[in-house]
Order: structure tokens, then C-alpha cells, then sequence
């Protein structure tokens, strides 16, 4: 049997990650705690502005919206070796 989560699920899994309660997460995305509960449960979709809000969390909204983390890579720095090389670090 395959298990299907939903958005709501990943969701409240994200911000239980991130050790917030629903009122911290919801102040962050600019809504009240009941709407938090609402998107939680399935039974409200978020709208792109809170998303864009709780990004700034650290929150995966890929993950919340596809059910795929995001691969976070560091950039490459170029970065002169002290003999006139640059390497990338």
C-alpha cells in the first residue's frame, strides 16, 4: 500500500522541523493561526505570498508543494591558492 502524503501533511511536517508552533508559522507567512490549522488539515490552500513569507523560515516549500526535497548546494567560489592559482573552493 502506498502512502500518498499531502501538502498539508508536509506542511505541518516542515514547520514541526523547524520546532515552530502553528501561531509562530502562521505570524511568519502574514496569517492567523486558524488559516495555519485550515492549510494543515487540507482544507485551505495556501496562497504564493505565504509560501514566499515562510521561506524565510528555512521551511522547504518544494517539499511542501511536490513531495521533493530541494537539494541546497553551497556555490562555487573561486578563490585565489596563494601562488597566483585560482582554485574553486
Amino acid at each position: 500500500v502506498t502512502h500518498m502524503s499531502t501538502y498539508g501533511k508536509r506542511l505541518r511536517e516542515e514547520r514541526l522541523r523547524l520546532s515552530l508552533t502553528q501561531q509562530q508559522m502562521a505570524l511568519a507567512g502574514g496569517i492567523g493561526r486558524n488559516a495555519q490549522s485550515l492549510y494543515e488539515r487540507d482544507l485551505s490552500l495556501p496562497r504564493a505570498d505565504y509560501l514566499a513569507l515562510i521561506t524565510l523560515l528555512g521551511t522547504d516549500v518544494l517539499y511542501i508543494l511536490n513531495g521533493r526535497h530541494t537539494l541546497y548546494r553551497s556555490p562555487s567560489v573561486i578563490v585565489p591558492t596563494g601562488n597566483g592559482q585560482l582554485t574553486k573552493n
